[in-house]
């Protein structure tokens, strides 16, 4: 080979490592520079403290039975304060929505698990007293609601996610509204700003419409609320996935500021990466107690709180609650539940 061929041959491979490190600082920079933004538009969230299992009274006997499952349980707190933003003692909202949200890595799915709110639970330290479900986050806060949960329904829950109800007439705004089928009772409930009175049919609600929709209870009970609930969420989700990647961001900007949570950016990027590879058509949505009001063993007042609820059975809450999530048919209560089941039939009576 001659000394031309040579030097040319030498050329184009250096041309070749210049373009190959251009190329590698060029998808580099674009790296760093999208997981910059997405770092700024996540600082823009409430955050709070992170539980370790521990701190979550998080059972050992209930990790031992789940171990085997790659499966995120995320506790989802929908708050009835008026707006979050203004808030100044978050332990003193009520979760008027308390749901499990569900990532199930190995089926590559999502459940949503709605918990009754007035259901008589045990509220471990610093309160250490029986009280409705909800009033958990009222009296210590989210930390309190994770542990209430962990302890009365053998959940292994340490992150959670919250937002209020402000936050949805915020995102359906964002979203231009959506669409639901309403009933002929629902159209005539003559409350706050619904300001719909016809006949049953499809109707385009707006945010302040769609938080009324959700907090309608009157024509029937909590459970049916909690599907309505539900039927929310999955008509938003839908409306999401029909916007391109700039107006997501745009949505997840301007809803950043009403939500809080205790996840770190790194785990937000982690399961959103994840979540891509899910299916996000289906969701699987459960009530717990399963069979609604029928579950109900009794009604009862305490410390001047009522409706409180009694159930037939906390052991087969629990049970319902590992099958659907799990999928674990022979789940067994712990002992804590149990004795939790025990002290409370002892006290305000229960089945025989």
């Amino acid at each position: 080979m001659t000394k031309l061929k040579k030097k040319q041959k030498r050329n184009k491979t250096k041309i070749l490592l210049i373009v190959a490190c251009t190329l590698i600082g060029l998808i580099a920079v674009i790296g760093i520079s999208g997981n910059l933004y997405v770092d700024s538009l996540l600082n823009k969230t409430n955050r709070s403290k992170k539980l370790t299992d521990e701190e979550a009274l998080v059972n050992q006997e209930v990790k031992d039975q789940v171990q085997d499952h790659k499966i995120v349980n995320i506790a989802l707190f929908g708050s009835d304060n008026q707006d979050w933003n203004e808030w100044t003692d978050t332990e003193m909202q009520r979760s008027d929505a308390t749901k499990i949200i569900s990532l199930d890595f190995n089926a590559k799915k999502i459940k949503i698990t709605s918990l009754q709110r007035d259901i008589l639970v045990y509220l471990p330290e610093p309160y250490n007293d029986y009280d409705k479900l909800n009033h958990a986050h009222w009296r210590g806060g989210p930390e309190l609601a994770i542990q209430t949960i962990n302890s009365n329904f053998d959940m292994d829950i340490t992150q959670y996610v919250g937002f209020s109800f402000e936050a949805t007439v915020k995102l359906v705004d964002l979203v231009g509204g959506i669409d639901l089928y309403l009933t002929a009772e629902e159209t005539h409930q003559k409350i706050r700003d619904l300001q719909i009175d016809g006949d049953d049919g499809v109707y385009h609600l707006n945010g302040q419409q769609v938080k009324e929709y959700c907090r309608i209870r009157t024509i029937d009970d909590d459970f049916h609320r909690m599907k309505r609930q539900n039927t929310v969420i999955m008509v938003i989700l839908t409306e999401l996935r029909t916007k391109n990647f700039w107006e997501l961001m745009d949505i997840v900007e301007d809803m950043m500021p009403w939500i809080e949570t205790n996840l770190t950016n790194d785990q937000i990027k982690n399961y959103i990466m994840n979540l891509l590879t899910f299916d996000l058509k289906h969701i699987d949505q459960y009530q717990i107690p399963s069979t609604g009001m029928e579950a109900i063993y009794k009604t009862v007042e305490y410390n001047d709180f009522s409706p409180l609820y009694v159930m037939d059975s906390y052991q087969q809450m629990v049970k319902d609650i590992h099958e659907n999530i799990y999928e674990m048919e022979n789940y067994q209560p712990s002992t804590k539940v149990i004795e939790l089941e025990k002290s409370i039939y002892e006290k305000f009576g229960g089945p025989e």
